[in-house]
């Protein structure tokens, strides 16, 4: 049975105890090289360039052929661009030969023109600079304005629109006044203050009892709350009036022909004007009609020609 070294100890049975690496016997131990070594072999130097001396390269372009060269081919990276356009007139004519200055007379003497501007110049078309400049201070103010004037014309047309020039209709003291088809009457009396707050001087409460009544079908349509109700002196000036009370029914078919319903309201003025301010009632376009889809109300809303301009005012 043969040992191997797998276990990393050379065998010893034998008469060789020699290691397991060990060269031969015929070998001897000392394999070191003692002799002379040889001599390096002599090497050209690396050929120096000589002016006047490099040869060409000798490598040839093999594929693509070549193509042989025009008389009009170019170098460039962009080929030349051909063209039909000829020079100018003044190109192509000869040049001439610079006039000679004439000869001056014995006892003469040449003065010359002056170079100075005329003494009248005619008026001249502006330079294309000038009117490019005209031009961009137009556009500069010609946007000013409509930046500025725009929204202010706009502004002033929805104000209009939202406060018309109202329309008014004067009504006698104690009479009623009419308009679309309804009757409004108004009374004004002084009362005290409704809080229960110790009276001022320097304001006066006033009870303004309105009543509206249909005159016909179409007046029990028209049931909506007034727009305004304001008071007003002989000077122009106004007082809010706030509502109490409006004994109206909100349904049309609830609303009776011929039955005043009453509305009351404050008011607060200053107790000088107290007897003498009148009350501006302006009514209401609104119409319920009765069995009115909604998408029909829309509709009769944005075509509808009647606006909200119109105003009673009641003498006192």
């Amino acid at each position: 049975m043969t040992e191997t070294p797998m276990d990393g100890t050379p065998p010893r049975n034998g008469p060789d105890a020699r290691d397991w690496f060990a060269p031969p016997a015929e070998q001897t131990s000392d394999i070191t090289y003692s002799g002379a070594l040889p001599a390096p072999r002599p090497t050209a130097p690396l050929p120096v360039p000589i002016p006047g001396t490099l040869k060409p390269p000798t490598d040839l372009r093999v594929w693509p052929p070549l193509e042989p060269e025009a008389e009009d081919s170019s170098t460039q990276p962009f080929p030349a661009l051909r063209t039909n356009r000829q020079p100018p007139p003044m190109a192509l004519a000869p040049a001439l030969p610079p006039a000679e200055a004439p000869a001056e007379a014995p006892g003469e003497t040449l003065v010359e023109a002056p170079t100075g501007p005329p003494a009248e110049v005619s008026a001249q078309e502006p330079s294309a600079p000038a009117r490019r400049t005209g031009l961009l201070v137009g556009g500069a103010v010609l946007s000013v304005v409509l930046a500025v004037g725009g929204p202010t014309v706009f502004g002033y047309q929805t104000y209009k629109y939202s406060r018309p020039d109202y329309t008014v209709h004067v009504v006698p003291p104690g009479q009623a006044g009419v308009w679309q088809h309804v009757s409004w009457r108004v009374t004004v009396e002084k009362v005290k203050d409704p809080t229960g707050k110790p009276e001022r001087s320097d304001r006066q409460w006033l009870k303004v009892l309105v009543t509206r009544t249909a005159l016909d079908a179409e007046g029990a349509i028209r049931h909506g709350e007034p727009a305004e109700i304001t008071f007003t002196d002989r000077a122009g000036r106004t007082w809010q009036v706030e509502m109490v009370n409006n004994e109206t029914p909100p349904d049309t078919k609830d609303n009776v022909i011929g039955t005043p319903y009453r509305l009351e309201m404050m008011a607060v003025v200053p107790p000088p004007v107290a007897d003498e301010v009148e009350v501006a009632l302006r009514p209401s376009t609104y119409r319920s009609v009765p069995g009115q889809s909604a998408d029909d109300f829309v509709k009769a809303a944005f075509t509808a020609t009647e606006r909200d301009d119109q105003v009673l005012r009641f003498r006192r």
